[in-house]
């Protein structure tokens, strides 16, 4: 006589055949995400060769042109890549230029913060080497906490906590200051 233990083993194998596929079909199912991700992490508009200024009422105070552009209008934000900038004073006269390998530029705010290797050469022939660079056009500043050399015809200054006007007439450098001057008669006490 046989035992029914073959029944067990048959009926296991007949609830298998039809939950196995039920259970993977239903977990191939796809279903939209509910949540999307913000805009902010996806670039809203991208140009090549690009021009952008920045105006104080009709004057342009700032003129950028990159070889690319990103921007992220949601979070008022654009990445320019191989930049050059050029700045004029409040009457519209050139004063200076500026090269970067990429920027961070903020158009509602008027900032632009740039980084790699930035050059800035001034219309009277004062330059300036850093790797990073904030640039306020709203009080026309330029500042870094990064290492910073200025050369203005035989005199070379260098240090860290650097602030200028955009025609690097007025420098303040606030650590670590060094230089060769060669005519010390020329500096301003503040």
């Amino acid at each position: 006589m046989r035992k029914s233990a073959s029944r067990p083993v048959s009926c296991r194998k007949w609830l298998a055949a039809i939950c196995l596929p039920a259970l993977v079909a239903s977990s191939c199912t796809y279903e939209e995400p509910t949540v999307r991700p913000s805009s902010q992490t996806f670039p809203t508009s991208e140009a090549t060769n690009a021009t952008t200024e920045f105006l104080t009422g009709s004057i342009v105070t700032t003129r950028l042109h990159s070889g690319r552009i990103i921007q992220f209008a949601e979070s008022d934000s654009a990445w320019a890549y191989v930049l050059h900038a050029d700045f004029y004073d409040s009457s519209g006269v050139h004063t200076s230029t500026l090269t970067a390998d990429s920027a961070l530029v903020r158009e509602g705010r008027r900032l632009m913060e740039v980084f790699g290797q930035v050059h800035v050469l001034t219309d009277k022939g004062t330059t300036l080497e850093s790797s990073h660079l904030a640039w306020n056009d709203s009080s026309q500043t330029v500042s870094t906490d990064s290492f910073v050399v200025v050369t203005r015809g035989e005199d070379v200054m260098s240090g860290y906590g650097f602030q200028s006007d955009p025609d690097l007439t007025r420098i303040i450098f606030r650590r670590q200051v060094s230089g060769r001057i060669a005519d010390p008669e020329t500096l301003e006490e503040e």
